[in-house]
């Protein structure tokens, strides 16, 4: 049997929770209204020294801050500046301090445009990207005391939105994935108007020790998805399934091999023809992130 992970992913307020990065709103994010960007510095991959030192950081007290580069960097000199003096990096600008919201988790809120002096569209192209410091990130000599490169994908709006989808969009093997099922938005009959307890996902996953072009592996048979609760949705609104899992840890079956890719299809527990699949196969690649 395959190792099985629990992850406490709760909705709250907006929130997706224990997660490395989660937005308010969570998805359609508006370059031009609110956005408030979370960190969870314990989600961090800590066989890295620097995310290790970071949390090291948090732990003895220190504040936190926004080191950001994306969609623009502000040049020396200007307000936003993110570090002060001849030694920036030792000495981050107080007005990027984030707001500790407790434990390991800390907050930054902006209007992109606002905040960046540029357009949406610049932003929907480019994305928000930045790092996570205390206001001495180290260096010049010393490690650095910093988080890995975090990424909000900020998409432009389009006029549908198929009924599944991941989140966040840019993930690899050790991050933490929901996949989201708008039974809501489902256009086959018999897949309309399920409760929770009859929906599943099956998952087709590729390690690096497979044949890239090969059928790959299943978690579990298709016609036994419908009795392995761990592949279950949860309800979380009426209509709205999450399936909240680390790809790394849920498929690896005890081997160092990493996961690069899979595939999941939403069925019905209790049908196992082509009526009881939602319509679409979800293709998510896990080799790189942005």
């Amino acid at each position: 049997m395959k190792k099985v992970v629990s992850l406490f992913a709760v909705l709250m307020g907006g929130f997706v929770a224990n997660a490395q990065v989660t937005t308010d709103p969570p998805e359609n994010i508006n370059p031009e209204d609110s956005l408030k960007i979370m960190v969870d510095i314990s989600a961090l991959d800590m066989s890295l020294d620097h995310n290790q030192l970071l949390m090291d950081a948090v732990d003895a007290g220190e504040d936190m801050y926004i080191w950001t580069w994306s969609p623009v960097e502000h040049p020396v000199g200007h307000p936003y500046v993110n570090g002060i003096g001849s030694q920036a990096w030792k000495n981050s600008n107080d007005t990027l301090i984030m707001k500790h919201e407790g434990g390991y988790v800390f907050s930054w809120s902006i209007i992109p445009v606002d905040f960046y002096e540029t357009s949406a569209a610049n932003v929907y192209a480019k994305d928000i990207s930045f790092l996570v410091k205390p206001k001495d990130g180290g260096g010049y000599g010393d490690p650095d005391i910093k988080s890995s490169d975090l990424t909000v994908a900020v998409d432009p709006p389009t006029t549908t939105k198929d009924p599944v989808y991941q989140f966040p969009k840019f993930v690899n093997d050790s991050s933490i994935v929901t996949i989201v099922y708008d039974n809501n938005r489902e256009p086959k009959a018999t897949m309309q108007d399920l409760p929770e307890g009859n929906v599943f996902v099956h998952i087709t996953y590729w390690t690096d020790s497979d044949d890239p072009i090969g059928p790959g592996q299943q978690y579990a048979l298709w016609t036994q998805v419908g009795n392995t609760p761990e592949l279950a949705l949860r309800e979380v609104e009426p209509g709205i399934f999450h399936f909240t899992f680390v790809p790394g840890e849920f498929l690896n079956d005890g081997t160092t091999d990493r996961i690069e890719r899979f595939t999941a299809i939403i069925k019905r527990g209790d049908l196992n023809t082509s009526a009881g699949r939602n319509d679409q196969s979800l293709e998510v690649d896990l080799e790189e992130c942005p």
